[in-house]
């Protein structure tokens, strides 16, 4: 026998004792028998004792007896009705009544017509909705279309009065304004079969008219041109986008970047400048205090570098 306290089968029926021979037959120690069942050692010792004042939880302390008996390989069913007697807690069964039946065959759903009823009055909600949409998408029809095209415009102006405008074909509109245009050049119009056939050719009236109006044009870029060469300082017009960089020396940079065609420079100082010219060909004008500079012949790869005054 072991030096653990041995109890004797206690006199309300409960054999203690059974646990500490099984225990000790199999070489167990508490210890071990604690970490097997993940018991501690008060319960394990309360169930060899027979202990019923801390075995006082039925629900409960029927496990821990279950569980320690099955381990020692006892009569578990035995044991635990044994507990049953001895604490005074009988436990109690029912026998269980069937209040259904749950049918596993699809379609078999009794009881339920409401929802049933309730969608497919939901389906057909949904089609109604669907096919009203539909409706408004397609718009009017083709008579309902023509009749609205045949109506008149109603402008509200600001003074309050309505402007009743009728309705203008599209294409005949854009015809109009089309041939509108032609005529105030004073070309002269011909049918859809002629043209293709024959080209429209230019009375000499015409010709000397558009020629007169480039000259007018050309005499008047000249003329602005020459009026900023006579300008003071350094004039520079460009025919192109170019690359161009302005500094005095030793001092601010004037100008630093890529000047657009048609734009023109002008800068008025005292000091030397140090120029570099990206694009030769795109300077339509350079001048220096009203002289005009021959850039083509300062450049190489059409890059001309110089310094005013020369």
């Amino acid at each position: 026998m072991s030096e653990e306290v041995q109890s004797e089968t206690t006199g309300s029926g409960f054999p203690a004792n059974e646990f500490i021979q099984a225990r000790e037959q199999q070489g167990l120690s508490i210890e071990q028998v604690c970490r097997q069942l993940n018991l501690s050692r008060t319960v394990v010792q309360a169930i060899e004792r027979g202990d019923f004042q801390y075995l006082s939880d039925p629900v409960f302390s029927r496990g821990y007896v279950r569980s320690y008996a099955k381990f020692l390989k006892l009569d578990a069913d035995a044991l635990v009705a044994s507990y049953n007697q001895a604490s005074g807690h009988v436990q109690t069964t029912g026998s269980v009544k069937a209040i259904g039946s749950v049918s596993t065959v699809p379609g078999r759903h009794h009881g339920r017509p409401l929802l049933k009823v309730g969608s497919w009055l939901f389906v057909l909600a949904l089609v109604a909705v669907s096919l009203w949409w539909w409706q408004t998408q397609q718009g009017l029809s083709t008579g309902d279309r023509v009749a609205l095209d045949d109506r008149p415009f109603a402008v509200e102006t600001s003074d309050g009065t309505t402007l009743v405008l009728p309705q203008l074909d599209d294409e005949v509109t854009e015809q109009q304004a089309t041939d509108d245009s032609v005529e105030e050049a004073g070309v002269e119009i011909l049918p859809p079969s002629e043209a293709e056939d024959e080209p429209v050719y230019l009375t000499d009236e015409q010709i000397q008219q558009i020629q007169n109006e480039q000259a007018a044009s050309n005499s008047d870029q000249q003329g602005a041109e020459v009026e900023a060469s006579t300008q003071r300082g350094l004039n520079i017009g460009f025919s192109d986008d170019c690359w161009i960089s302005i500094r005095e020396v030793g001092g601010r940079t004037l100008f630093n970047g890529v000047a657009k065609a048609g734009q023109s420079l002008n800068f008025q100082t005292e000091a030397t400048l140090a120029v570099v010219v990206g694009k030769v060909s795109a300077v339509s004008l350079f001048s220096y205090e009203g002289q005009s500079i021959d850039l083509a012949s300062m450049s190489k790869d059409n890059v001309a570098r110089l310094s005013l005054p020369l």
